[in-house]
């Protein structure tokens, strides 16, 4: 029944742009999102037309170099870090051994330090790829800088928070008051410490992706987290999670919707 449910678009407008749109939904321009299995850790990859980058790069010998492998990626655009933690960054040693083999070409890598508010990348045109925190000349530190990247079209968004916790979740709806997203990558692995019931309420995510390693010693997810996406989304079955089900696949179709696949 799960899979039969993921496979429906989100949100009625979303159905309703797919019945009014020209062409078949193949002919589509898509972005392939994917929560990368890297364990206690975090990596997206971000794969489109003409670019594929990553967020994130997970903990050391995580697999990332093989996951990458397998999936025939030869270039990375860019790999986007959040913030200076091991379990985000700690696979850029493994891609850089990988480069230096020539197995794959990395153009760019964006430390945390180099991304504020209001800065745009190019890199997944025609999504507009916006960065919402931290603000310019901050003195924020760990968990608490990191990168909120905000992708989106006309129709839907993804939101990705980092480990951002509760008090930066609220410094975030200062800044953006009307936020909303349709995908978020609930922070800090879904601790407690995170995804406060304002910041859920305001945003009101359709899907909630969440990486954490099997058994981990930390316990995140968090039950106290699960049990407040359960009652914020619409279907608790678009709560997705790594440590039970491995590596997560969006597909987002331009201006349409977005599905798990």
């Amino acid at each position: 029944m799960r899979n039969l449910l993921n496979q429906l678009i989100i949100g009625i407008v979303g159905i309703l742009t797919i019945a009014c749109t020209s062409g078949s939904l193949e002919n589509q321009e898509k972005l392939h999102i994917e929560m990368l299995n890297v364990g206690q850790g975090l990596a997206f990859l971000i794969k489109g037309k003409n670019c594929t980058s990553l967020y994130d790069t997970g903990p050391p010998n995580s697999g990332i170099d093989t996951m990458l492998q397998n999936r025939s990626i030869k270039t990375l655009c860019s790999i986007i870090l959040s913030h200076d933690h091991n379990d985000h960054t700690g696979g850029l040693s493994d891609l850089d051994k990988m480069a230096k083999n020539g197995e794959i070409r990395i153009n760019r890598v964006i430390f945390s330090d180099e991304l504020f508010r209001g800065d745009t990348l190019a890199d997944f045109l025609p999504w507009t790829a916006r960065i919402l925190f931290p603000l310019q000349n901050h003195t924020l530190t760990g968990n608490a800088s990191s990168v909120a990247m905000r992708l989106s079209d006309a129709q839907n968004s993804f939101l990705f928070m980092g480990d951002l916790e509760a008090e930066q979740e609220k410094s975030l709806l200062e800044l953006e008051p009307l936020l909303s997203v349709t995908a978020l990558q609930v922070g800090h692995h879904g601790s407690k410490t995170s995804s406060s019931w304002s910041f859920l309420a305001q945003i009101q995510p359709e899907i909630a992706l969440i990486s954490a390693g099997r058994n981990n010693s930390y316990g995140h997810p968090h039950p106290e987290t699960l049990a407040k996406l359960s009652l914020i989304l619409q279907d608790s079955t678009q709560i997705f999670r790594t440590d039970t089900e491995g590596s997560i696949k969006i597909e987002w179709a331009y201006g349409i919707g977005m599905w798990s696949n």
